[in-house]
């Protein structure tokens, strides 16, 4: 075994070194971005943000009338319901102003909630979604009730808008069936 380096040998490995210290000069140089690359990547970014943003907003205000609206589908089922587990009627009231309705015991059978009888829920509209009350006719009533078989004391359909100008309407018939459009 030779112990000692040849001059060809020697100068192969020096000549290496260096390879190696230029190379990681050069590396060291073109490491990160330039300014005219991170404008680039902005730009892109401004230009995609600008296309989802409104499309983004407009099915959030979708999704909250959606919501709404399964609600509201929800509560009328569950007064017709309660109704029949009561034995007498539950009222669902659209309340003035189009942004909240209530569900009680309707003893007296007005449409109105009189003094002792029992409100089981209420509930608002999220924000930009309203119950138009123009366009919500149960019989020429605001209000839907439920009699001690689950059927409508007055079949009708309440229409729901959210800001967006979206709008969808619930439509209740003469045996109970719920049905949204």
């Amino acid at each position: 075994m030779n112990l000692y380096l040849t001059e060809m040998d020697w100068h192969q490995n020096c000549c290496n070194l260096e390879k190696q210290k230029l190379e990681m000069k050069v590396m060291h140089k073109n490491s990160g971005f330039t300014l005219m690359e991170l404008m680039t990547t902005i730009a892109i970014i401004a230009v995609l943000a600008a296309i989802a943003v409104p499309n983004m907003i407009g099915w959030r205000s979708g999704t909250k009338l959606q919501g709404a609206v399964e609600n509201l589908r929800g509560d009328l089922q569950w007064a017709k319901l309660k109704a029949v587990q009561e034995n007498g009627a539950v009222t669902v009231l659209f309340l003035l102003g189009g942004t909240s309705y209530e569900v009680f015991m309707d003893n007296a059978n007005a449409g109105v909630r009189d003094a002792g009888e029992r409100r089981y829920r209420r509930r608002d509209l999220p924000a930009g979604v309203s119950i138009d009350l123009g366009g919500t006719d149960f019989n020429g009533n605001d209000y839907v009730t439920f009699n001690n078989r689950g059927f409508p004391e007055n079949a009708g359909m309440v229409a729901v808008d959210s800001s967006g100008g979206a709008g969808r309407n619930i439509n209740l018939n003469r045996v109970g069936r719920i049905v949204i459009n």
